[in-house]
């Protein structure tokens, strides 16, 4: 049985959304600010006109499946949204440069936005003759409905702040996660309503709701929200893979193996299109000490596993070419985690990528203050965060210390027992635990 695709987008895929931005760590975020959002939005575009242009050139050529020029488009969106999750597994468990870790994470929480928007952009024109007034039309959309989806999740993410702030729930914890999970949701079906895409909108409240309304919740709301956002986000992911094995066994038609092959090589390619020339020019307006080195840029590139959001965007396809795109769409999937995921492991080993001891990674998370570098987090700082929290001016919650404590969450969630004192070698790694 494979679930309707309106099953993954309004029940299952919210929760894995805000997760990934209410988890992830802002004083390495907003660090590699510039890299991330370069992969992600600039990366998922190279990423998707380029698979794109492959398959299209491969079924003119007659040695795959022929597809239209916005059904490859289409499908070169779908299959660049990553999932990251058993990669930085592995990452933490090795405690590998928190930097790289961040890097991979970001880039693979905005891709899934950018994913999303550019498949619905483009199969909006799966049936109609191409013409060259499309593209500008295209370009427009894409941008009109990612701003769009910011704008009103970052608008309920400081309403929510507001909210927290004045109103007091007289220690009713219950009423207290009530609302805040309200607020976690709204922006999706706020977003819906307008035509705009509810995941962009709900990533970026996830982030605000984190940065400025979690300061404002009580002590147990505060020990709560973490590991309640993280228990709805696996389940809701479980469910997504156990739907997807599920799919092998119910799905007997669709598979064909030319486009097969040319799926898994046209991946590859996108891929590496996007993250060395982008890696190069990041490089080049950033000092020596925080460049990304070429080893990170090689791990970037191998940790582009295809995950659950590919195979729900896949069951999403608008036409009768939907089974193959379905069959396709899970061999790769699983071809990338279980190929990928086995080898992470010897790939760190061979690219020299450094493990941290403890200490190290005290020491690293104290150097990273990107508030010292980025006037824009310093008017936060001064002006937003005591508007909209309890924090005093000046204060930002990337100095504080409970708050970093508490995104390490995030850590936690991808490895059981992160904070030991052990340090790991390549040669002890239980790779069956870690992937």
């Amino acid at each position: 049985m494979i679930f309707d695709p309106n099953t993954f987008f309004i029940a299952l895929l919210p929760p894995i959304i805000f997760n990934s931005g209410y988890i992830m760590k802002r004083r390495y975020f907003f660090d590699n600010i510039v890299p991330i959002v370069a992969y992600a939005v600039a990366g998922t575009t190279i990423s998707s006109i380029t698979v794109g242009s492959i398959m299209y050139g491969m079924g003119q050529a007659d040695v795959s499946l022929k597809l239209s020029l916005a059904e490859a488009l289409s499908f070169g969106a779908l299959i660049s949204a990553t999932d990251t999750v058993s990669v930085l597994a592995i990452f933490q468990e090795l405690r590998v440069d928190p930097s790289l870790f961040y890097l991979v994470f970001g880039e693979s929480s905005l891709n899934d936005a950018v994913a999303i928007v550019l498949f619905g952009t483009f199969s909006k024109f799966i049936g109609n003759v191409y013409e060259s007034s499309y593209l500008p039309i295209a370009v427009l959309d894409f941008i009109l409905i990612f701003a769009g989806s910011t704008l009103i999740g970052i608008l309920f993410g400081v309403l929510s702040a507001l909210l927290f702030k004045h109103f007091d729930f007289k220690g009713c914890l219950y009423h207290e996660m009530g609302v805040y999970i309200m607020f976690s949701y709204l922006p999706f079906l706020a977003a819906c309503i307008c035509d705009l895409s509810g995941v962009v909108a709900i990533l970026f409240t996830g982030i605000t709701m984190k940065h400025y309304t979690s300061n404002n919740l009580s002590d147990e709301g505060k020990k709560v929200c973490g590991h309640m956002f993280n228990a709805i986000s696996y389940v809701a992911e479980t469910t997504v893979f156990l739907n997807l094995g599920l799919a092998v066994f119910a799905l007997q038609v669709g598979y064909h193996l030319k486009f097969i092959i040319w799926s898994l090589i046209a991946c590859l390619v996108g891929r590496a299109m996007f993250v060395f020339p982008l890696s190069y020019l990041i490089n080049q307006r950033r000092p020596a000490e925080r460049r990304v080195p070429q080893n990170q840029q090689v791990m970037i590139w191998f940790s582009g596993f295809r995950g659950a959001l590919c195979f729900a965007l896949a069951l999403d396809w608008p036409n009768e070419k939907r089974s193959e795109i379905i069959a396709t769409t899970m061999v790769v999937v699983l071809a990338t985690l279980f190929i990928g995921g086995g080898s992470t492991v010897p790939m760190l080993r061979w690219l020299k990528i450094k493990q941290l001891t403890p200490a190290e990674e005290i020491e690293m998370d104290q150097m990273v203050q990107p508030v010292a570098r980025m006037p824009i987090l310093q008017f936060d700082a001064k002006y937003w965060v005591p508007f909209l929290t309890h924090l005093h001016p000046d204060t930002s919650d990337f100095d504080d210390a409970t708050a970093d404590a508490d995104e390490d969450t995030s850590k936690q969630m991808l490895r059981p027992g992160y904070g030991d004192d052990d340090e790991g070698e390549f040669s002890t790694i239980n790779v069956n635990s870690s992937s």
